[in-house]
């Protein structure tokens, strides 16, 4: 048995006796939590060559913790299994599932933590990307922490095997630090390098990172990160994020953001040295039951901007598309109904469209074709007294248009998504 193997037995073994425990005056077993979160997908994507991909999936996430040993140690795992349920091998490449539609399972996360004061190390499998900007109220801004999250856009997010140390400075400025050796994709059932992820195949090579966060007043963030994989990817990356309270009901918000990428040492990502930006702006205006939102980016001519690890930071990010080619200038809009007010609690719709043109191939220099896309999203959270509490149904449609002058080609996706997360205890 590996070492890899025997931590996660033991975790597996030590979590649900844990979790389950009663009370016993040992914060170790009280604390103790465990839970399953449920999930269920049904995608359809219709490409412009005629081709489809298509699943519905379905699938869990076992999860336990216990709490912390004199203050000092915790234990956890998470056990992720996915299952087809209309899966046909002609309509692959949904994500969803392993390549040929297979299911699987994997303990994506098998962790132990080790605390002083206020300074946690994580050490193994472990979810990276929680982004601690939580202003109640307002439209959620990125999925991920910047560079290196989650990228849960389908039944399973990323993890990664890592040492990761994250802690306060001082009250209102926080840090994060470490050395991620390998990353689990979101369908599969196997941790590569760094490096392989990125798309390198000569090289098994981790990732550095370290950044800061200020929250320097009630509703207002700055945050910088530097990401490094040795010989293939640098990655600089800031933002800042302000809510402004106008009134009980109201609010309005500006956000902005710019990153830095080039290649690192060798250049074994493409064979030769690059480097490229982006920078974003976005803005939002809410209003009791109403959401107005717009975002304006660009992206250098040098690359198209890379986000291996995470579904990216970048204000226009899309459904189907990213709007960060080589050159390209992207706008995008958008509006969020809360149908409370109509007397039609729990019921949300979102509305945006992205234009996105002047991009480049950055090997050839000759010119990529315009992309106009539409988003809508319908959903419906179940109130928390009701038999599911607070399992989110979510029906999302999108549309892309991909202008290259002489002729228009479509691709259209359809997505249904079930989501409800049981505690045990």
């Amino acid at each position: 048995m590996t070492r890899h193997s025997f931590l996660i037995a033991a975790l597996a073994v030590l979590l649900p006796a844990a979790a389950l425990a009663q009370k016993a005056g040992e914060p170790f077993l009280d604390d103790a939590k465990a839970g399953v979160a449920l999930r269920s997908m049904w995608f359809d994507r219709e490409l412009p060559n005629g081709k489809s991909q298509e699943t519905w999936a379905a699938g869990a996430g076992l999860w336990g913790r216990t709490g912390y040993w004199r203050d000092t140690l915790s234990l956890g795992a998470r056990l992720y299994a996915e299952l087809p349920l209309y899966a046909p091998k002609d309509k692959d490449g949904g994500l969803l599932l392993q390549p040929g539609q297979k299911g699987y399972s994997i303990f994506g996360e098998a962790w132990a933590k080790l605390k002083y004061d206020e300074q946690i190390l994580t050490l193994f499998r472990q979810g990276l990307g929680a982004n601690p900007q939580k202003a109640t109220g307002v439209r959620s801004l990125q999925t991920d922490l910047n560079y290196l999250g989650t990228r849960d856009i389908r039944m399973v997010p990323l993890t990664y095997e890592a040492a990761m140390l994250n802690g306060a400075i001082t009250k209102s400025l926080s840090y994060q630090f470490g050395y991620v050796d390998k990353v689990k994709d979101i369908n599969s059932d196997k941790f590569v390098s760094m490096s392989r992820l990125a798309g390198v195949t000569t090289k098994d090579t981790g990732l550095w990172n370290g950044g800061l966060q200020w929250n320097p007043a009630q509703d207002m963030w700055v945050q910088g990160f530097y990401y490094e994989v040795k010989d293939v990817i640098r990655i600089a990356y800031t933002d800042f994020d302000w809510v402004n309270r106008i009134s009980k009901d109201s609010y309005w918000r500006v956000a902005a953001q710019y990153s830095d990428q080039r290649s690192d040492g060798a250049n074994l990502l493409t064979g030769s040295a690059f480097k490229t930006w982006n920078a974003g702006l976005y803005g939002e205006y809410g209003w009791t039951w109403l959401r107005l939102y717009a975002a304006a980016s660009s992206t250098g001519t040098g690359q198209a901007m890379r986000s291996p690890y995470s579904f990216g930071p970048f204000y226009i990010g899309q459904r189907i598309k990213t709007f960060n080619r080589a050159g390209e200038d992207a706008l995008m809009a958008g509006t969020t109904f809360d149908l409370a007010g109509f007397g039609l609690p729990g019921f949300s719709i979102d509305l945006n469209a992205a234009d996105g043109r002047h991009a480049i191939d950055a090997a050839t220099r000759g010119a990529l074709p315009k992309w106009r896309e539409y988003d809508s999203d319908f959903i419906y959270l179940f109130p928390k007294d009701s038999i599911v509490p607070n399992m989110r149904l979510r029906f999302r449609y999108g549309t892309v248009a991909e202008d290259f002058g002489t002729r228009t080609d479509r691709t259209d996706d359809i997505r249904f998504d079930v989501n409800w997360a049981v505690n045990f205890n």
